[in-house]
């Protein structure tokens, strides 16, 4: 319900000319509800494993949890998957929202009224043919960065005993990882003449322990999850 009234307000805002958006001058009234969903679930694709126990709002929610008859496995598999199944309800709140604001528009004689859904398709269709120019290793590197901030937000969620915030804590975390990061490796990969990069072998080495790292991260947040108790700290250690 949410998403569904929060998605509303802005179709209905940019789609009515509430907000004027413009493209190199040109007005643009669906391009930033597009942007929007598409950063939407972007962002929740990312973030999602932060919000596994959002729903827990105090001890009573932990003793029920920690009462569960099933092992440890299986509850950490299913808090896991309770923002997967957001992404379904999100694409229907999509789908209200756009439905709202193109009726509106028909019943107020606005011109141009198109779906939203056609110009995040459009839009969508832009980003995998952008994306397809990109290098296949330049492509590997951000999927493997991304799994990696998937994983942090994982551990971050089993480390934060405040589940309201788990996902602030983590994005700091995460920022002072990657300035730390610039710090010590301040470039990672050569450019070759035709734009393309090039990864030296200490590179590849680099990315190796990333990938490691996004594992032991899920590793780590499934062994505080083992360790959570009903009565704690800051941090669940």
């Amino acid at each position: 319900m949410q998403v569904l009234v929060i998605l509303t307000l802005i179709f209905l805002a940019n789609s009515t000319n509430l907000f004027r958006f413009t493209v190199n001058g040109a007005s643009d009234r669906y391009l930033l509800c597009a942007t929007v969903t598409v950063l939407l679930f972007f962002i929740t694709l990312i973030i999602g494993p932060s919000l596994m126990f959002q729903s827990m709002k105090g001890k009573h929610d932990r003793q029920t949890l920690l009462m569960l008859p099933a092992s440890n496995f299986e509850k950490y598999i299913m808090r896991y998957s309770t923002w997967i199944l957001l992404i379904p309800l999100y694409v229907l709140a999509f789908f209200g929202a756009d439905l709202i604001q193109y009726l509106v528009n028909v019943i107020g004689g606005n011109e141009q009224v198109m779906f939203v859904t056609a110009k995040m398709i459009e839009k969508l269709g832009d980003m995998e043919h952008k994306a397809s120019a990109y290098p296949r290793n330049e492509m590997i590197i951000i999927y493997l960065l991304l799994f990696w901030a998937h994983s942090a937000y994982a551990l971050g969620a089993t480390f934060f005993r405040s589940h309201k915030y788990s996902a602030i804590f983590t994005t700091v975390a995460i920022i002072v990882i990657g300035m730390l990061h610039n710090i010590l490796v301040p470039s990672l990969g050569h450019e070759m003449e035709d734009g393309s990069v090039v990864f030296s072998a200490s590179d590849k080495i680099f990315l190796v322990i990333y990938g490691i790292w996004a594992l032991v991260n899920f590793w780590l947040s499934y062994r505080l999850f083992c360790r959570n108790q009903v009565i704690g700290k800051f941090v669940n250690l």
